[in-house]
């Protein structure tokens, strides 16, 4: 069994007929979120992901509205939720602004550990603290609010389907084997790379208004 580590993720966009580009690049040139960029139907084009390992390189292209097949999604969309879940559940932390789990007794807790920017986090605790403790209940359940639990119900997505891959030897043995590329990826080794790639993909996932 060859076990990979992931040196470098490059994911580009070529639209039509053009040549293609980093989709950062192409996303912040046309002032566009993923979301945004998926949701127009007058644009075509494909997503190409090309993982650098430490032993091979894997190219995989996807047309723009191409769904992943388990999962319904834009592959692109898969892909990014995959490897940050894959990534938030094994380094026990929240991708974007590299924030540890925890367990909150309260949603304000919650809310204080876990929006950012902390101006948004602010205007949030404003908003909860106007709540009655019946509409908090009503709106948020009785707590505790657990991180742990959140990250375990994301790799059950990943992994609803998968008869390779099990948290267990995920954990104790760091291997996971992505059926895309058909390789076994060493997580702690791979982490970094991941990291980076995914968080600044993450970042632009979504139009914050």
């Amino acid at each position: 069994m060859t076990i990979e580590v992931i040196k470098n993720i490059s994911v580009l966009f070529r639209e039509e007929a053009k040549r293609p580009v980093s989709l950062l690049d192409y996303l912040k040139l046309n002032d566009l979120r993923i979301n945004e960029l998926l949701e127009d139907e007058n644009r075509n084009g494909e997503f190409i992901i090309e993982f650098e390992l430490e032993q091979d390189t894997i190219t995989l292209s996807y047309e723009m509205h191409e769904l992943e097949e388990t999962s319904q999604v834009e592959y692109i969309v898969y892909f990014i939720c995959k490897w940050k879940w894959i990534w938030e559940w094994y380094s026990e932390r929240f991708l974007e602004y590299d924030i540890p789990f925890g367990i909150y007794p309260t949603i304000i807790d919650y809310a204080k550990a876990r929006i950012r920017p902390l101006e948004l986090m602010e205007e949030k605790i404003l908003e909860l603290e106007g709540f009655t403790k019946e509409d908090l209940l009503f709106y948020y359940g009785s707590g505790p609010f657990d991180d742990f639990e959140e990250a375990n119900r994301n790799l059950n997505q990943i992994l609803e389907f998968d008869e390779v891959n099990n948290k267990e030897n995920m954990r104790k043995q760091g291997l996971y084997f992505d059926q895309v590329m058909e390789k076994w990826i060493q997580i702690p080794a791979s982490l970094d790379i991941i990291e980076n790639v995914i968080r600044a993909l993450s970042n632009v996932s979504l139009r914050e208004d």
